[in-house]
């Protein structure tokens, strides 16, 4: 999960008591002098550590991909089209470019021999093994700890810090979702492995764990 921007800010200034007009205007006025509430800065962090947290899984996602893209160049080099997968694979295998966030596709003039082509076709497959293989490897070894300590604190306190600031429990925990604890599932989900193609006429292998 991660915060729009700007939303712990807007959240507190949409819920500022509205005593009077003049009274919501002085405080407004007062959070461009000093800084933000307690409640806000802790969304802010939290925030900040969701962020980097997934940026250092899509860094190191893609440094694990390099070999992926490499068959996917290759395997585009020696096919025509789209369509080329037909007899060397059982289901086409378009949807890998994406969720390899491969550079697109720059087919061959004409497919390459049958033979060249399976031989591409098994050392993609042996690429995306390898790849499935290292990432979950790598993301259940994140020590996920710290982050799920950030969002307990989060999930303890902001709603009671927001209280103290806009005077009311009820005002103070509108809108208020309490953030999940991360799991290396649920990071896999968003940062996913690949799906393993099957080669045509040959039982297919099962997805490396």
């Amino acid at each position: 999960m991660i915060f729009r921007e700007n939303e712990v800010v807007d959240d507190f200034e949409e819920t500022l008591p509205a005593q009077s007009n003049d009274i919501e205007t002085e405080v407004k006025e007062l959070m461009g002098l000093f800084d933000l509430p307690a409640f806000a800065r802790r969304g802010q962090d939290l925030e900040a550590t969701l962020y980097r947290l997934h940026l250092r899984c899509q860094a190191a996602r893609r440094q694990l991909l390099e070999m992926v893209h490499l068959r996917l160049r290759q395997w585009s080099a020696a096919a025509a089209g789209p369509e080329s997968w037909r007899g060397i694979f059982k289901s086409t295998i378009e949807p890998l470019w994406g969720l390899a966030e491969a550079d697109p596709p720059r087919w061959g003039l004409s497919d390459a021999p049958q033979k060249r082509r399976k031989a591409i076709a098994d050392d993609l497959i042996a690429a995306i093994e390898r790849f499935n293989r290292r990432w979950r490897h790598f993301v259940d070894r994140i020590n996920l700890e710290p982050t799920n300590f950030a969002i307990e604190q989060y999930n303890r306190y902001y709603v009671l810090e927001k209280e103290c600031v806009v005077g009311s429990a009820r005002l103070a925990a509108r809108h208020f979702t309490p953030v999940p604890l991360l799991t290396a599932t649920m990071l896999l989900e968003e940062h996913c492995a690949l799906p393993l193609p099957e080669l045509a006429n040959r039982r297919g292998r099962a997805i490396s764990g």
